[in-house]
């Protein structure tokens, strides 16, 4: 397939032997392709951890990458390639290996940064990617419609990206990238996670009246970021978190009254940057009612498919995809991977693949990133190694 920016590659009709572009590619479009795809650290939504990645190489007898620090999470070219998969991730940003060369007071200060989520991590504080301060909590309306938009400025790294992306083009990969998080999540860090689901039903226009700045300045980050990638990015990736175990954090009513008038503006605008792109969103938990309101804002790619949440059944999720949606993950990442046994594992991904895979539209992965407690002997299983 042609990787030349601005073109639309056609998907093969023969049975051939793909390239893992040409595989996601008919995947997305809901074509079979001459296997599933699969997918390990290829989005923002199938990283690993530090610990994990380097009991992966110990276990396969690799060296750290000459371009990565021990701690980086994002998966070796090498390991990858061992697996066989058909995605490859365009960061925000160099590899600290590369970035200590590149920009060394960038270096510095991501390297203190993780120095403090590590102690955040051995305190009371579990995760970081939980916020424990809402700055917008005590803010009334009329406080928050004085709220100015926060403009992007242009990003960093915009030149490496674009190589990055090109190069892994070139090797005939699929490619990712990570935009932003979504309007509910952001509601929640904001002004916190029991109080925004109640300010849904109590204070819309201050729900309002947050998304109308949120829009604005998502919407510049289009121009800054979607536009110049858009030539070399497959997948435009998205994350609200719409799900709980049990069901939807809101009613499909109220999600189409509020959240999704937004959503639908945005990936839109998303749409029309980048129109041979698709829009891959993420959602934890079931959000099984709510797939035919986020195919009509326009998500073509959804992940992580959480299978132990209510109506998440790979049977059920076909059905309701079939033609319309590419599925994205599915291996459970909450008792399966971590406690299952290999033989175990690989039964579950054929009988996914074989489920959901069926006239293409799904990319075989972990249902989302992979903490150290996962046995690397489970994902040499997974992926048929």
């Amino acid at each position: 397939m042609d990787p030349r920016p601005g073109t639309s590659p056609a998907v093969p009709t023969s049975n051939a032997t793909m390239t893992p572009r040409e595989r996601v590619l008919a995947a997305s479009t809901h074509h079979q392709p001459d296997r599933t795809p699969m997918d390990f650290g290829g989005t923002a939504m199938s990283m690993c951890t530090g610990q994990f990645l380097a009991r992966m190489r110990e276990v396969l007898g690799l060296p750290l990458p000459p371009d990565r620090d021990v701690e980086d999470e994002l998966a070796d070219e090498a390991i990858q390639r061992y697996l066989g998969v058909d995605l490859r991730f365009v960061p925000w940003g160099p590899p600290l290996g590369v970035l200590q060369d590149m920009d060394p007071a960038a270096y510095t200060r991501e390297k203190e940064a993780r120095a403090r989520r590590k102690a955040a991590a051995k305190s009371d504080i579990k995760t970081t990617a939980v916020r424990h301060d809402h700055p917008l909590a005590v803010m009334s309306l009329e406080e928050i419609k004085q709220l100015k938009p926060e403009l992007p400025g242009p990003p960093m790294y915009l030149d490496w990206k674009i190589q990055t992306a090109r190069d892994h083009l070139k090797a005939g990969y699929a490619t990712t990238f990570w935009v932003s998080g979504g309007f509910f999540e952001q509601g929640c860090y904001g002004r916190g996670y029991e109080q925004f689901p109640m300010d849904l039903v109590l204070e819309p226009d201050i729900v309002r009246a947050l998304f109308d700045k949120w829009l604005v300045e998502k919407l510049a980050a289009i121009d800054t970021v979607v536009k110049p990638l858009a030539p070399y990015i497959d997948w435009f990736c998205f994350g609200d978190d719409l799900g709980m175990q049990t069901g939807p954090f809101m009613s499909p009513e109220m999600f189409r009254e509020i959240v999704k008038p937004y959503m639908v503006e945005y990936y839109r605008k998303v749409k029309e940057a980048a129109p041979n792109s698709f829009i891959f969103h993420h959602s934890c938990g079931s959000v099984y009612r709510l797939l035919d309101d986020l195919i009509d804002a326009g998500v073509r790619v959804l992940n992580p498919l959480q299978p132990n949440a209510f109506e998440m059944e790979p049977e059920r999720l076909k059905e309701k995809a079939r033609g319309r949606l590419c599925l994205h993950g599915g291996m459970d990442l909450q008792e399966l991977l971590p406690f299952g046994k290999p033989e175990e594992v690989r039964a579950e991904a054929i009988r996914r693949m074989r489920i959901m895979g069926e006239g293409g539209g799904y990319v075989c992965a972990p249902a989302h990133s992979l903490p150290e407690d996962v046995p690397v002997e489970n994902i040499l299983a997974l992926f048929g190694r």
